[in-house]
């Protein structure tokens, strides 16, 4: 038999059951009051003839009622599926229909896209929604919290019994919801907890989404698990950040590059001191490495990078008693295994690009109703993420391009980080992505996205010109386009996908 998710929570609640859990703008709940409103949501579920084996939608931004609703959905026994809260009604009504999803938990703001991709899905019979008013054929989720008795068994699973259905980024005919057990994630939160080794007196700012892998294992649960306090945003502001951790002595701060991008800048002319926090960790994508080094001189406090994905949740950090370098995917944490590895399997050499493969308690069960994809990801017993990275002289793993988007040009492998990384040091580009396009003779050519710094201009023959003296010539973008902005996701991650069609419509590309 395996372990309930839920008791993540319930545990705490019985060692520290008045102690802050889930802090909200002016609302704190305690560890007790937190459990008290899972087990009376889980009671409401069962109350709607919602139980265990059924699938469970949750479309939430960072509230106190994402992890209510996570845990009470776990504790009945059911699964629950976790939705961007960027997705779009064409997205949320495939994935309804895919999972047979029976429910669907969602803030009053979503309305308007759930109610329109509910119509073509005949499971999903049960619209619990965060509002004040609902509208005809909602049920009012506080009302269930309100209305029924805290008093339930929680159900037991068996080891293999997932618990969560995660998607993977992509567009709608590339994104896989990939079923972790309660088992999985149980593992990575003893990993993650192990590693930092985190206790009731900790405080996370919970910026990152929950829905994401790193706000789910690490942000939530693992947090949850130690007894700290979980102190949640719903939009990033570096104002609001340091105000937070200011306020409630907070002693760690999760986030995306991006975010210490933006903290950075912000704190160039602040005069302010964040003596609580002890560790800084980043996820998501490569932390640029003046940045590391601009927020730790200033602060004297380490940034940590960190990799993972859907499949495997957390996997590897840097630790700040070791060697540390930005970019790199660190090491894996305890109980998980992680190499780099050639096309059959073999441990690359330093210098060598190589697909992260990863093996642990932690590796996802499947991808659901993917039983081919299944088999190719998980063949030999590893996760093979799809992720490449190099491996240095001493040993750092620097992760180059997700396979999918390495170029092939003339039997040429290029690597866009590489080209992006070089037109990043042209002064007047702010920010630049590489995408490959099918070409009749080339098999792919590169083209280049950029948008330049304020009050630049350029021309694409100059841009072209400065990478020419700087890379091979079959390196070179064919074509340059400049655009004001780049379509990013959560994460501050680009899209790629997004960008090429841009680069389509935008260029004179044509693709044959």
């Amino acid at each position: 038999m395996g372990q309930n998710l839920y008791t993540i929570l319930e545990n705490s609640a019985q060692q520290y059951k008045e102690h802050p859990a889930v802090i909200f703008k002016e609302y704190t709940i305690s560890y007790g009051a937190l459990k008290e409103a899972v087990d009376r949501l889980a009671n409401g579920l069962k109350k709607i003839h919602l139980d265990k084996g059924d699938r469970i939608a949750v479309m939430l931004p960072n509230i106190p009622h994402f992890p209510i609703a996570y845990y009470a959905i776990l504790k009945i026994g059911a699964e629950v599926v976790l939705f961007s809260t960027t997705s779009q009604p064409d997205e949320i009504g495939q994935k309804l229909k895919e999972t047979e999803a029976k429910a669907i938990v969602y803030l009053e703001a979503f309305r308007e896209k759930v109610r329109e991709a509910v119509q073509g899905v005949a499971s999903c019979k049960n619209l619990l929604v965060l509002s004040p008013n609902p509208q005809t054929g909602e049920i009012r989720l506080p009302y269930l919290i309100e209305t029924c008795d805290p008093l339930l068994e929680t159900y037991i699973p068996e080891s293999d019994e997932t618990a969560v259905i995660l998607y993977t980024d992509g567009d709608r005919d590339s994104f896989k919801g990939v079923e972790l057990t309660h088992d999985n994630i149980w593992a990575n939160v003893k990993s993650c907890s192990e590693f930092f080794r985190l206790t009731v007196s900790d405080g996370v700012v919970g910026i990152i989404p929950l829905f994401h892998p790193f706000g789910q294992s690490l942000v939530m649960n693992t947090f949850l698990y130690a007894g700290a306090s979980l102190v949640l945003h719903t939009k990033f502001s570096p104002e609001e950040i340091v105000k937070s951790i200011q306020a409630h002595k907070l002693t760690y701060f999760v986030g995306f590059p991006f975010m210490y991008e933006a903290l950075v800048k912000y704190l160039e002319s602040q005069s302010i001191t964040l003596p609580s926090l002890h560790y800084c960790l980043s996820c998501g994508d490569a932390l640029r490495q003046e940045v590391m080094e601009t927020f730790e001189a200033r602060f004297r406090i380490p940034i940590l990078e960190g990799y993972g994905l859907a499949e495997g949740g957390v996997v590897s950090f840097n630790s700040a008693q070791q060697e540390r370098r930005a970019g790199s995917i660190g090491l894996p944490l305890p109980g998980i295994e992680m190499k780099i590895v050639d096309e059959e399997d073999r441990e690359v050499r330093s210098g060598q690009v190589g697909e992260i493969i990863v093996q642990g308690p932690n590796v996802m069960k499947g991808y659901f109703n993917r039983a081919e994809a299944t088999k190719e990801a998980l063949r030999g017993g590893w996760l093979h993420t799809g992720d490449l990275a190099l491996l240095d002289e001493t040993g750092f793993g620097f992760i180059v391009a997700q396979k999918k988007n390495v170029i092939v040009k003339s039997g040429f492998h290029i690597y866009p980080m590489e080209v992006e990384n070089y037109l990043m040091t042209h002064p007047k580009i702010a920010e630049a992505v590489v995408v490959g396009l099918p070409d009749p003779i080339q098999g792919e050519e590169i083209h280049a996205c950029v948008v330049l710094k304020p009050g630049e201009n350029a021309e694409e023959r100059e841009i072209i010109d400065y990478l020419k003296e700087r890379i091979p010539l079959y390196k070179c973008p064919k074509t340059v386009v400049f655009m004001g902005s780049l379509p990013k996701g959560v994460t501050g991650k680009v899209e790629r996908d997004q960008v090429k069609k841009m680069c389509i419509e935008k260029s004179s590309v044509r693709i044959s």
